[in-house]
């Protein structure tokens, strides 16, 4: 399927999950910091939310940019150049002294993190087939998701001890590390320049696009479809909901119950804990459903109701998300609860 050998593909999805940490850790490092925040520029709450809302509005519309790119001109170049202007944005918030400025780097920012939010999943499609997948990305999704668990503890106790500024120089230190790795370390993968590179013969792979029709508008289009609606509906619910819990629960931490800012980051390992266990498990499980359809079309073949090649449908994947839906809206009011309580 690919050229690289096992450990080649390990140390792969590493980089690649270690690249996809810097999205969550730039959000949920600074939740603890907040109030101090708005404390140090002379602003009001509701005001510097708009440094929460910002970033995740350009998380929502840089992964189209950084696609498209990634598509046309490879992972690679577009890990290292993403990373780039990661670090440059977070050393602008470190030295911002206006809400402004601030909101204004937060977005320089998150244009960079958000780079490996879409090329990331490619970059496993690469290098994993179908089956492998779930896995693989099960322990990619370990980066992103270990965000949530390790942002608020470091950030909590960063803020509390050398301020909020030394949160930001921190990401920018991790941002320039994951640039240095993706330049002299992490290898193309994008499976039509490997191909070319090692003469492998191209299969199922798309030729590229030219420059004046790669639009990465053109991807939005595809909402038209109800199983793409669905899923983008789906996603857009749960992180939205989880955000908005997440911005609020260090306000409640810390006015409701008192906690440090340092204590109120340590209450989100129960989050990061329960990311990790569903992501190892979510990916593992998907795998054996998707096998398990590829078996059914198989023995479906050989009796004869089917003459098509066994293939697990795409959607085989979706039909675990309920279950996954139910705890997460049952967890959710339970934590309302208790924060009310």
């Amino acid at each position: 399927y690919c050229p690289f050998s096992a450990k080649a593909r390990a140390v792969i999805v590493l980089i690649t999950a270690l690249t996809a940490l810097v999205s969550p850790l730039s959000a949920n490092m600074y939740y603890p910091s907040i109030q101090k925040v708005r404390d140090d520029l002379h602003t009001t709450q509701s005001a510097v939310t708009w440094t929460v809302t910002a970033y995740l509005i350009a998380m929502a519309i840089f992964p189209l940019i950084w696609s498209n790119l990634a598509d046309q001109f490879g992972r690679k170049p577009v890990y290292a150049l993403s990373m780039l202007i990661y670090t440059c944005g977070s050393i602008g918030c470190a030295c911002s002294h206006t809400l402004t400025a601030l909101i204004a780097s937060r977005v320089v920012q998150s244009a960079g993190a958000s780079a490996v939010q879409g090329a990331g999943a490619g970059t496993i499609s690469d290098i994993y087939p179908r089956e492998q997948r779930g896995t693989a990305l099960g322990i990619y999704y370990l980066g992103p998701l270990l965000g949530p668990c390790l942002g608020p503890l470091i950030g909590g106790y960063v803020g509390q001890g050398v301020g909020w500024r030394w949160v930001f120089w921190i990401l920018a230190i991790w941002g320039g590390v994951m640039c240095l790795l993706a330049v002299f370390v992490l290898p193309e993968t994008h499976r039509r320049l490997v191909s070319q590179k090692h003469k492998i013969q191209q299969v199922n792979i798309p030729p590229p696009l030219r420059l004046k029709d790669n639009n990465p508008l053109l991807d939005v289009a595809t909402a038209r479809y109800p199983v793409v609606a669905f899923t983008m509906f789906y996603f857009a619910m749960v992180f939205g909901a989880y955000f908005t819990n997440s911005t609020g629960q260090p306000l409640a931490f810390e006015n409701i119950y008192g906690l440090s800012q340092g204590l109120s980051g340590v209450c989100f390992l129960a989050v990061g804990a329960g990311n990790i266990v569903g992501s190892v498990c979510g990916g593992r499980v998907t795998d054996l459903m998707v096998r398990a359809d590829r078996r059914s079309a198989g023995a479906a073949a050989e009796s004869g109701e089917s003459s098509a090649r066994p293939k697990a449908p795409a959607e085989a994947r979706l039909s675990f998300v309920w279950f996954g839906s139910a705890i997460f809206l049952c967890a959710l009011l339970v934590s309302g609860w208790l924060i009310d309580k």
